[in-house]
């Protein structure tokens, strides 16, 4: 009896530090907010081209953290500094939560890494 409790316990611990992990965030109005992101990063978050960054199921700090430094101007990008400056930090919450919450289709990065087709890179 006592390990049927305890176990109890700890998947209640355990759910509610998943639950804890997007608390910050709401994908679903992360996916009203980032329209605009889908333009080139697609709205499954796979990039419409190679040349831009695949968002889905990345991690929502990182994000989060990005978003931040295209903001202050941290990391040079005109477009995103542009698409990150009227972002409220909720907003910037929401938006990494959505792309965070989808599947992600990289299992390998053959294909994803310059030369890697010439180079014959595997699995």
């Amino acid at each position: 009896m006592k390990s049927v409790i305890t176990f109890s316990l700890f998947a209640a611990a355990l759910m509610l530090g998943a639950t804890a992990a997007h608390a910050d965030g709401n994908a679903a109005a992360g996916m009203k907010k980032a329209t605009a992101c889908f333009a080139c990063h697609g709205k499954d978050g796979e990039a419409i081209a190679p040349n831009y960054p695949r968002l889905a199921g990345q991690y929502q700090n990182y994000m989060e953290q990005a978003l931040h430094e295209y903001k202050s101007g941290q990391r040079n990008n005109a477009i995103m500094k542009g698409m990150a400056a009227p972002l409220s930090e909720q907003d910037i919450k929401d938006i990494t939560a959505y792309f965070s919450s989808l599947p992600s289709q990289l299992s390998t990065l053959k294909y994803h890494i310059q030369g890697a087709n010439e180079m014959g890179a595997s699995n």
